[in-house]
């Protein structure tokens, strides 16, 4: 076990509210089990005071163990109930082989003003890699964007609206236009997968929604960095130009559309994404999607119009296919180093797909095969799904796969916070790190945190 005792402090000095994670491991699982209910134990006899001052970040294990447990808790009567219930939610229970750890890079639209900027404090590396994506952008592309994501004033966040992984352009915030959008996510998640694999915990495959799989495709060593963040931007740049478009989320499979919107589709409007067996995104000019509006309420099927002023994956973006695939002639190109699966086919990438300049010009028009994604990642031997984005738009996408398995809540990994909640970016980073040890992941603790106490400020 990796609690260590609390040294002995002055009554006066006051308990700070920090959450601390708490580590066992045993040699096997009915050690840990007995383990767990001593540690349970000296968390009831603990009073606050003495919690705090445990350390924030566990110490590495004398023995690896193959049973292994983490529990996060900002009190020993929470951690001691949750521990005794062997609460799921909470307490988080791995042990023998590796995981199959699947990184999951989100498109734009989940972004706000202060995201990373927890991790920007205490992870070195994640603010290293993403100061060097920074320079690349503002030296050679002219987007200074440093100031953007951590503005010197707080911004109040906006309305909240439904996840879609494309870009929101008529958000009034800086941030969330197309040619700030793109570049900017790429650079955090990318920086922050990079962290991730510092830290102990690379990943076994890649997927990426829209334009965040130029992020996974970097990640495997098809994109250098450097040109990669020329061609998101590029490519930014190039939608930014396209007349306006717009996108419908429909609650239906592809096949229950053909009655209600025969003439629209195919014609107008394009089958953008297919998101899960009963989730369709649809994308067309904007008085195509209108029309379809009132013809799926005709016809009882739920659809919502997203936020965004292009029409992604549509027939519309099918002009710029020549320009990307110019950009891209002048990439050094590679087969992945990591498998990496693909939104145009669905499945893992080929070699001579990565390698090819009109296989990724297109990506931006054809139809992104999530489900399908989703579909071979769930055959993985013991999958763990960690989503690098805010939120967890493409985690809930996988949990409402029909392919996942039962215990399949166990295997997502969060890490950043959405735009609204209250959990600090400390607070996931160390729930994280405590999911990916328990899947057997070499956590390095001691590189976790420069400075864990600021690192709980910057998220409102």
């Amino acid at each position: 076990m990796t609690v260590r005792e609390p040294s002995p402090q002055p009554a006066s000095i006051p308990t700070p509210v920090s959450p601390r994670l708490l580590t066992l491991c045993a040699p096997t699982a009915e050690l840990l089990e007995r383990a767990t209910d001593d540690l349970a134990d000296r968390l009831d006899a603990m009073d606050d005071a003495a919690f705090a001052r445990l350390p924030a970040v566990p110490a590495p294990p004398a023995e690896p163990g193959t049973a292994r447990r983490a529990v996060l808790a900002d009190s020993p009567r929470d951690a001691a109930r949750w521990l005794r219930k062997r609460d799921l939610r909470r307490v988080f229970t791995g042990g023998g082989e590796e995981a199959s750890r699947v990184y999951l890079f989100s498109g734009v639209g989940d972004q706000y003003p202060g995201l990373g900027a927890g991790l920007y404090r205490c992870l070195p590396v994640f603010r290293q890699e993403l100061d060097g994506c920074f320079r690349v952008l503002a030296d050679e592309h002219g987007l200074d964007l440093h100031p953007v994501l951590f503005p010197p004033e707080p911004e109040l966040p906006g309305s909240p609206v439904p996840a879609d992984g494309f870009d929101r352009h008529t958000a009034p915030q800086e941030i969330h236009r197309t040619v700030v959008a793109q570049p900017l996510m790429f650079a955090l998640q990318y920086s922050l997968a990079r962290a991730l694999t510092s830290l102990g915990a690379p990943p076994a495959a890649l997927a990426g929604y829209s334009v965040g799989e130029y992020t996974a495709a970097c990640l495997a060593g098809v994109f250098p960095v450097e040109h990669a963040l020329g061609l998101v931007t590029g490519r930014a740049r190039l939608v930014d130009e396209l007349p306006p478009g717009a996108m419908l989320a429909v609650a239906a499979a592809p096949e229950a559309l053909a009655g209600p919107l025969d003439g629209l589709l195919p014609g107008p409007l394009s089958l953008a994404a297919l998101n899960g067996p009963q989730q369709t995104v649809l994308s067309g000019p904007a008085d195509a999607v209108d029309a379809a509006v009132g013809r799926l309420t005709g016809a009882g099927l739920p659809s919502q119009r997203l936020a965004t002023a292009h029409a992604y994956h549509s027939a519309m973006t099918r002009a710029l296919a020549g320009p990307l695939e110019e950009l891209l002639a002048a990439v050094p190109l590679a087969p992945p180093q990591v498998p990496l699966l693909s939104n145009v086919t669905g499945t893992w990438l080929r070699d001579e797909e990565a390698t090819s300049p009109a296989f990724w010009a297109g990506q931006l028009s054809r139809t992104l095969r999530f489900s399908d994604e989703l579909a071979e990642i769930w055959r993985l031997p013991d999958p763990q799904l960690v989503e690098l984005g805010p939120g967890q738009a493409l985690n809930r996408l996988a949990l409402g796969h029909p392919d996942r398995p039962s215990n399949a809540l166990a295997s997502v990994v969060q890490t950043l916070p959405g735009r609204l909640e209250s959990r600090t970016e400390w607070e996931l980073l160390l729930a994280a790190t405590g999911r990916l040890w328990v899947a057997g992941a070499a956590v390095d603790w001691a590189a976790l945190a420069e400075d864990p106490s600021a690192a709980t400020k910057e998220h409102a």
